[in-house]
């Protein structure tokens, strides 16, 4: 395992690959974690000297396409403007080649609004039918293809060290998109229901496992129309999240339904696995509950993944039990651990300091840090003498 900053290109654009390069050595760092696919956003650059906002493009690839893998291909990738100027990636992996840092491709897969407005028909829908478009299917045959030509591309043309998989799964209804609104306040389980998917690939697993989906679609329409009628949202699974699926228990058809969501997303990581060539190890990035969207994290070491469980806002005994969970993965598929160097996530260098020794102490074999371009100089310094 390896201890890798997750790294925006622009930013390596910005400041320049050799400065970046030397200052994440220097600090202790043997890999940069570049994303080579993203989303939208709005981010504050501290250590740009050209910017303070940036805007991505949303859904864009941040390298360049082999169009020979993608001829034909009923989805096709959306390149950035700036990798069409800057083939950052190939800088990161020539100096790689040259006794630079190791590389690791930090690759958003399903998470794409720019594809899934301009192609409905691969987006999840919920049970009023409509479109979420801001993430496409795991049930979806051309999405999963989508995901194994993303991998194919990256591992073949460019053979990074590692290639990170980011929302290969269903997402949830909150937090996805921008500009949000919620007036009702849903609890969690209206989150997780107004999230889930009705559409036609998900329908057929449906009816193919034998359930009545068009009876089941109605009952969770319903379900969330009860927490929304009140004067105050009310709960129809007061004890969820902490019972995970089986809070559905009461419908036998919703359990299986639910059930059914592991194979969708355990297909998706099967074609990347089977697209990525031997050069690249893979790696699922996913919290601790990946059940919330589908991700089946034995079943992906299974298929020979390894596992990074991000320890976002948790305190020092959420983060032990995390480690505990990611340490009893099998195949020693868990270990690496995502950490945000955030503040007031972390009051100052002590604080982060403990935390990285409890991981440590805890089985954590690596650890992956939010984010170069995002944090102060100043900050940055913490990390020092601690990897």
């Amino acid at each position: 395992m390896s201890n890798a900053m997750w790294t925006y290109p622009w930013d390596i654009a910005d400041i320049g690959q050799e400065v970046v390069s030397s200052e994440l050595r220097d600090l202790g760092f043997d890999m940069i974690s570049l994303a080579t696919v993203y989303h939208a956003g709005r981010f504050l650059q501290v250590r740009s000297p050209k910017r303070r906002a940036y805007f991505p493009e949303d859904g864009t690839l941040y390298f360049r396409p082999d169009a020979s893998i993608w001829q034909g291909q009923a989805v096709q990738p959306l390149v950035s403007s700036l990798a069409q100027e800057q083939d950052v990636l190939r800088e990161m992996i020539e100096a790689r080649d040259a006794g630079g840092l190791d590389v690791s491709c930090w690759t958003v897969c399903l998470h794409n609004s720019a594809l899934g407005f301009a192609n409905p028909d691969l987006v999840t829908r919920n049970a009023f039918g409509d479109a979420n478009s801001y993430n496409l299917c795991p049930a979806n045959p051309k999405a999963q293809a989508y995901v194994g030509n993303l991998v194919r591309d990256i591992s073949e043309n460019y053979q990074p060290n590692r290639i990170e998989l980011e929302s290969p799964n269903y997402l949830g209804f909150a937090h996805e998109y921008h500009h949000e609104k919620d007036m009702v306040g849903l609890p969690p389980e209206g989150d997780f229901l107004m999230a889930l998917c009705f559409c036609e690939h998900c329908q057929a697993a449906g009816q193919a496992a034998g359930l009545d989906m068009p009876a089941l679609q109605a009952r969770v329409r319903g379900l969330i129309d009860q927490m929304c009628a009140g004067d105050t949202p009310q709960r129809v699974c007061p004890d969820f999240p902490e019972r995970g699926l089986d809070a559905f228990d009461f419908d036998a058809e919703l359990r299986a339904c639910l059930d059914l969501r592991f194979d969708h997303v355990n297909a998706v990581l099967t074609l990347a696995k089977d697209a990525c060539a031997a050069t690249s190890e893979l790696m699922l990035i996913d919290g601790q509950a990946g059940w919330l969207g589908g991700c089946d994290h034995d079943a992906a070491a299974d298929l020979g993944l390894k596992v990074m469980l991000c320890a976002y806002d948790m305190g020092p005994e959420a983060a032990e039990g995390l480690m505990s969970y990611a340490t009893g993965l099998p195949h020693g598929a868990g270990g690496q651990v995502g950490l945000r160097l955030g503040y007031p996530e972390f009051s100052g260098r002590e604080d982060f300091a403990q935390r990285i020794e409890l991981l440590k102490d805890s089985g954590a074999t690596g650890v992956n840090l939010y984010n170069y371009g995002l944090v102060p100089k100043a900050r940055l310094d913490w990390v020092r003498g601690l990897l």
